[in-house]
Parts: C-alpha cells; sequence; structure tokens
C-alpha cells in the first residue's frame, strides 16, 4: 500500500488518505469488527438480527446495492503552538461520496470515494478564497479540499470484512468489536500515522481519532444505517499555508452524518458542487488500483508544479 499524506474520516484505513482526508486510519479499519451481535435487545415483533454486526458495520461504511451515499462533514481547525493562546483558524463543510465497487476477483469490494470540503471563516462561516494567517502575518491562498480518488479495498471470507492493500496482496485485517452506549454501537478507532512527506522538511506525524455511532436498532431491520461520526486529528500544516518550518500543529474537531442523497446535503454545498466542482455529484464508477490515493499535499504539489510550467 502506498504512503499517504493524511487519513480521511470517511475512507478506509491502513493506510488511506483524505482529510478529514479525510477522509482516508478511518472507516475500514474502525468498523470491521469480526464476531456475533452485541447485546441489543430485538424489538417485540424481531427476534432475529437481520445483520450480524460485521454486515452492519460494512453496510454503515457503503451500500450493498452500489448506490451512492454521501458523508456531510464539518468542524473547526485551531492553531497550537506550544507557549502560545491556540487560536481558531477556520472551519471546514464538505462532503465524501461513495459507493461500493465489486472487485474483479469477485472476493470484495473497493471503496470508490471522492471528497470535496470548503474551508470556512471562522467568525461569518462564509467560504474563503484567501486566509488572513494570524501566525506569520501572510495572506494565504486557500487551496479547498479537492480529493479524487479516496479508494480503499475490502475482502469479504467466511462472513467477515477484511482491509486489504489495492492491489488484493496483503490483508490488514479487522479491528476489535464495537462498544455499547444507550442504543448505540460504538466503533473506536486511535490511529497514529508516521512517514516522510515528500517535498517537506519533516515527516508526517499525526493522530487521528474516530467514533462511529450505529443506532443497535439497525441490527433488526433493512434500513440503510443512520451513522453518526466524531473526529479529531493533530497533525502538521496545511501545505498552502505556507508554514513548513514553524513549530506547533493544526487541531481538527470534527462530526459528519451519513446521508443517503446528495440532495440531503445543504444548499450551498450543492450549489458550489454544481457550479464548480460537479465530478463530484457522484462517486466513482470504476477504481483503478494502481492510482494512488489524493490528498491535500500531493493535491498542492500537482497544483503549484503546473503553475509553474505554464509561466514558462
Amino acid at each position: 500500500m502506498r504512503k499517504h499524506a493524511s487519513v480521511s474520516p470517511f475512507a478506509p484505513a491502513a493506510p488511506a488518505a483524505g482529510l478529514v482526508a479525510g477522509l482516508a486510519a478511518g472507516l475500514v479499519a474502525t468498523f470491521l469488527a469480526a464476531g456475533p451481535a452485541v447485546g441489543a435487545e430485538p424489538a417485540a415483533s424481531q427476534k432475529k438480527p437481520v445483520r450480524t454486526v460485521s454486515q452492519l458495520q460494512f453496510e454503515s461504511w457503503a451500500r450493498p446495492d452500489g448506490k451512492d451515499c454521501v458523508y456531510f462533514i464539518k468542524g473547526w481547525a485551531y492553531s497550537f503552538i506550544p507557549g502560545k493562546r491556540p487560536q481558531k483558524l477556520f472551519g471546514y463543510e464538505g462532503f465524501n461520496v461513495r459507493r461500493a465497487v465489486p472487485t474483479p476477483e469477485k472476493d470484495g469490494y473497493f471503496l470508490s470515494t471522492r471528497e470535496l470540503l470548503f474551508y470556512t471563516d471562522p467568525k461569518t462561516g462564509e467560504v474563503i478564497d484567501s486566509f488572513q494567517n494570524p501566525v506569520t502575518g501572510k495572506v494565504n491562498e486557500v487551496f479547498q479540499i479537492q480529493n479524487d480518488p479516496v479508494n480503499s479495498r475490502v475482502r469479504v471470507r467466511d462472513g467477515k470484512y477484511l482491509s486489504v492493500s489495492m492491489d488484493g496482496k496483503r490483508e490488514y485485517g479487522e479491528s476489535a468489536p464495537p462498544t455499547e452506549t444507550a442504543d448505540f454501537l460504538v466503533f473506536v478507532g486511535d490511529y497514529f500515522p508516521f512517514y516522510p512527506l515528500p517535498g517537506w522538511t519533516k515527516d508526517y506525524t499525526a493522530s487521528e481519532l474516530f467514533d462511529f455511532y450505529v443506532p443497535k436498532a439497525n441490527l433488526y431491520d433493512n434500513a440503510p444505517p443512520k451513522v453518526m461520526n466524531s473526529w479529531s486529528r493533530v497533525g502538521p500544516w496545511l501545505p498552502w499555508m505556507e508554514m513548513d518550518g514553524q513549530d506547533g500543529l493544526l487541531v481538527y474537531h470534527g462530526r459528519s452524518e451519513r446521508f443517503e442523497s446528495f440532495d440531503q446535503l445543504p444548499e450551498r454545498v450543492r450549489k458550489l458542487t454544481k457550479e464548480k466542482f460537479p465530478k463530484y455529484l457522484t462517486a466513482p464508477a470504476t477504481v483503478d488500483p494502481s492510482v494512488p490515493n489524493e490528498t491535500s499535499w500531493t493535491f498542492y504539489n500537482r497544483e503549484m508544479a503546473r503553475r509553474k510550467a505554464a509561466s514558462k
């Protein structure tokens, strides 16, 4: 599996990319727990679950019928510099659109996703194209999150869903079973990616902390799971902030909710996507396992290289 510059909270881990990307280690490693259903009580009219825990986990992650679903994402990012007061720098708002695509070997699925998020002003909430950086005093051009693709792969064997490398050669396995909180199954994943970040002076060092909440009732019905997520990241400054070498970190705190249709997203997000980023209206219909996942760093580096070449 390739190394990537960030992990998406909305794409499988081991490892994956995205923001929030991301989102993506994330949903597969978080959601894939084996074993029998944990102690949800069946409804009076339903004595046996219609889903196993593993099946519910997979269907929380992607629709089994191959149709798109979306994760709406919203949160804030803060500066954290030792010895200085943290500041709310900007918000982010957008979505990851996804679908399950059967693998050529018919042994499971690719999770085919792309994600689009907009940075927002911390006071007005409006989408921003430039950022007055309070740490450096400079004005930065904002690069919206345009991660395409953010893909991963799952192998289905003996009723279990295993996270595997995109080429299918390495299995990463399952995570621990979910815990229970009130009427929810809670799938928890704490990850600490560390690897070289090409073009930058420091290795990529971050924490990715996930809590996915799925109603126990979804074990006993065939409705699309109603998934909510809380996510935190501590990681490096974004490349467009032009702060390579600056002490400190970004702290993200976000949440997401699964929708069954693009039309359920907020009107502003739908409008901007339709007008400026129409390919994000749907998930990719096919997957090329050899194509690396996109991240904020790879997108930025490629765009700056394109501009440099165009200026010659």
